[in-house]
C-alpha cells in the first residue's frame, strides 16, 4: 500500500472494530413498522432528488456541449418563462357593447 492510504486504512479498521465490539452484546433489534415506512419514504425521496439533480446537470452539460446553451440575464429570463392566456384577454367587440353580462354560475 502507498504511504498516504495507510492512515486511512487504519482509521477504517478501527471504526469497524469499534462497531463490531459495540454490537457484540446486543441482539437483533426490530424497528417499529411506522419507522420502517418513514425510512423507506425518506430514502425513496432522496433517490428521486438525486436522479432529478443528475438529470438536470446532464441536460445542462449536453446543451453546453452542443453550443446551444446561453445563460439568461436578468429580465430576459422572466420574459422567456411567461405564458399567454388567450381566455383572459377580452374581445374588443364584446366590450364596446356596454352590456354587462351576468357572471353568475350554477354553483
Amino acid at each position: 500500500m502507498p504511504r498516504a492510504s495507510q492512515p486511512l486504512s487504519l482509521l477504517v479498521l478501527l471504526a469497524l472494530a469499534a462497531t463490531a465490539r459495540g454490537q457484540a452484546g446486543t441482539g437483533p433489534k426490530q424497528l417499529q413498522p411506522w419507522l420502517v415506512g418513514l425510512t423507506a419514504v425518506v430514502v425513496f425521496l432522496f433517490i428521486v432528488f438525486v436522479v432529478l439533480l443528475v438529470n438536470r446537470l446532464w441536460r445542462i452539460r449536453m446543451r453546453r456541449k452542443e453550443g446551444g446553451f446561453q445563460e439568461p440575464q436578468g429580465a430576459d429570463r422572466l420574459e422567456d418563462v411567461g405564458h399567454t392566456n388567450p381566455a383572459a384577454e377580452k374581445d374588443s367587440d364584446e366590450e364596446s357593447d356596454g352590456e354587462e353580462q351576468s357572471k353568475t354560475t350554477s354553483f
